[in-house]
Formats: structure tokens, C-alpha cells, sequence
């Protein structure tokens, strides 16, 4: 009898798990437009994940191919696979690739090496890879529901089934280091710590020591992949932002179930990696076109976001592709030949920002 009249008193005030607020874009998180006017570096649509390998190259995966850029600037399919890449890290000497069939290694002393099962189990969703301590392999499982391209279903079914697992390629084992995450999408390690993201949490999570504790929280949107800054920070894409709408959405059951029993999922009421193309997408207060324009600050379905940490994750500063901006859906970022280069997949492009712009952001 008290839950109830608690959840009628949260719902009629707004309080608790009825609260729809989003924490705004201030700070270290200023908007600006360093993602939308940044270069075009690489152009193609498929673009997915990005990574440094052993040599210094830098490999995109886009689609099913392994593209490597050589200094020149030539580029070489250096590998074609028979499903779509949905994460790629280097390891070791060589590289490492996943797909809805598990893992492959490409190139180097593990060449050809596949694994279709961890820890005895298919996992179809993983979406972020790293080399972690001891030579091993960190997974990010972002679902044991659904896979990787039905990521709107496992968010709008309050998916909590997410995990971090280490895997060991010479001996075979695989721990799980945390589970039971809101989406996982991206870990990392500096050595000392696993980072995982926990996107529909909107925060970190740190795993130091097999404790897991609560890392940055209340992020404006949806985190996905880290990735190692070289002064020992970190660089954190978020593919897409919260909203007040979606967070009402997010809170009516009933509503929820049939929009997704009846709608086409590309026009649920749910985060997109573009938008702006359809004019059958949801629309929202604030976020209809005025005069031809939409406003830089209407209510997001898409934006591009890419965060700088501090070693002890705090947040330093942010680049934006920003609501009426292109260069959403940033699913990756790194740092290349003097440059941090963030990956849009809603655009279909790498873009290339010098880090002299973002000294003067710092």
C-alpha cells in the first residue's frame, strides 16, 4: 500500500522514477561546433570503429572490411569478412574484429584464430574490444537479448543484461568482470582500471581491483566506446543524446509496448545516429523546423558528442556536432598523427580535429 501511494506522489510531482528532467549541456559540456566544421578525413557509409595498429596505421572498419591508411595516405582493404564488423581493436602484433558470429583475429601470430563462444555461451552482441592487462582481450557485451543493430529494442525494453568479460586467446578462459549493465557499450583500460560505459545508465563504470563502482554519472547522453588519450585521460564518444520525451516515454509502459508492437522501429520514439532526413520521424516541442531552420538548441533526436577525460575522469572539455549539425552518431574516437579523429557513423565520416583547436577548448 505505501509503494503505491509513493509511486502515485512521484508521479503526480514529477519525483523519483517519474522524473523526465536531463541534466543540460553546461560546463565542461558547452556546446560548440568544433564536430561540424571540423575536416572530412575519410568518407564512406558502414564506418563503424577505428584503431591504431602495432606499426602505427591507422585500420577503419567499415561494412565488412578492414581498411588500413598507410602514411602516404593510400588506403588497402587489408581484410574482408562475411558479416559486418561491430567493434575492432588492435592486439598484440595483430587485430581483432567482431561480428554477430563472435570474434576473428586478423593478421599477426593469432591470424585467423575464431572464437564463436565465450565462457561456453554465444554472444552475438559485442560492440567495443580492448586489449586489457596481461595480453588479454576486454569485451563489451551490450546485450544477451538482442543484437548489436537492435540496440532501440534492448533501450526501449529496459534491457539490463550487459556485461564486461576478459578473454584469454592462449589458455581459453574468460572471466566476467561485471554484469547485469544497461547496455555496455565501450570499455577500456589504462593498466590500473577497466572503464566500461553503461549507456542506457548514462555513466561509467570502474573496475578496479574486482570492485566495481560508479564512475561519471548523469551524462546528457548516451555513452558508448573509450578510448586512451595520451597524457593517461580518456576520450569518450556518446552516439546519441537523452531527452525529455524519451525519458516520459521510457516511464509509460503501455505506451511503449504498443508503439513498438505497431510502429515501424524507425519511427519509434527513441535516439537515432542521424535524423532529419524523414519527415515521418517523431517530432517534438521546440524541435519543428522554423522558417526553413532547425535550431542548434531544439530538443535533440540525434546529436555529436565526444568528451574529454581527466586520468581520475573528470570531465575536461567537449567537441559538438550540434542539433541543426550533420556529424552525428559518434560511435569512436582516437588519436592520430596529431589530431583526435572521431568517427560519425549517422554521417558516414571520420572527422579529423587538430589538437591546437582543442588546446584552445582545454
Amino acid at each position: 500500500m505505501f509503494k503505491r501511494l509513493k509511486q502515485a506522489h512521484n508521479r503526480f510531482f514529477g519525483v523519483g522514477e517519474a522524473d523526465t528532467s536531463v541534466p543540460v549541456l553546461d560546463g565542461a559540456l558547452k556546446p560548440n561546433s568544433l564536430l561540424e566544421t571540423a575536416d572530412v578525413f575519410f568518407e564512406r557509409q558502414g564506418l563503424e570503429d577505428m584503431a591504431i595498429n602495432a606499426a602505427g596505421q591507422l585500420v577503419v572498419a567499415c561494412g565488412s572490411e578492414l581498411i588500413r591508411f598507410d602514411a602516404d595516405g593510400s588506403q588497402h582493404v587489408i581484410a574482408q569478412l562475411p558479416q559486418a564488423i561491430q567493434a575492432l581493436a588492435a592486439f598484440r602484433d595483430g587485430l581483432v574484429v567482431s561480428t554477430g558470429d563472435g570474434l576473428s583475429f586478423i593478421t599477426g601470430a593469432l591470424d585467423g584464430k575464431q572464437v564463436h563462444t565465450l565462457g561456453g555461451q554465444a554472444v552475438h552482441c559485442i560492440n567495443a574490444l580492448h586489449q586489457g592487462p596481461n595480453n588479454t582481450l576486454l569485451i563489451s557485451v551490450g546485450s544477451n537479448k538482442v543484437r548489436y543493430p537492435d540496440w532501440p529494442t534492448d533501450l526501449l525494453s529496459r534491457g539490463n543484461s550487459g556485461s564486461v568479460l576478459q578473454y584469454d586467446p592462449d589458455s581459453e578462459s574468460c572471466q566476467i568482470k561485471a554484469q547485469g549493465l544497461a547496455y555496455c557499450y565501450g570499455v577500456c583500460s589504462d593498466g590500473e582500471r577497466i572503464i566500461a560505459s553503461e549507456s542506457w545508465g548514462h555513466r561509467l563504470r570502474v573496475i578496479d581491483a574486482g570492485r566495481i563502482t560508479v564512475g561519471p554519472s548523469q551524462i546528457p547522453g548516451y555513452p558508448s566506446r573509450i578510448a586512451l588519450a595520451s597524457d593517461g585521460g580518456f576520450w569518450l564518444t556518446i552516439f546519441a543524446p537523452r531527452s525529455q520525451l524519451l525519458e516520459f516515454v521510457l516511464r509509460e509502459d503501455a505506451f511503449r509496448t504498443e508503439m513498438m508492437q505497431t510502429i515501424e522501429p524507425q519511427y519509434w520514439v527513441a535516439p537515432a545516429l542521424s535524423s532529419g532526413s524523414d519527415f515521418l520521424e517523431p517530432l517534438q516541442q521546440g524541435g519543428v523546423r522554423q522558417m526553413g531552420i532547425l535550431k542548434p538548441w531544439a530538443p535533440p533526436r540525434s546529436y555529436g558528442l565526444v568528451l574529454r577525460l581527466s586520468k581520475d575522469l573528470d570531465p575536461l572539455y567537449s567537441v559538438h556536432s550540434r542539433v541543426g549539425g550533420h556529424h552525428h552518431g559518434i560511435t569512436a574516437a582516437c588519436e592520430f598523427d596529431g589530431a583526435l579523429l572521431a568517427l560519425s557513423k549517422g554521417s558516414g565520416r571520420i572527422l579529423r580535429i587538430p589538437f591546437s583547436d582543442l588546446d584552445l577548448q582545454a
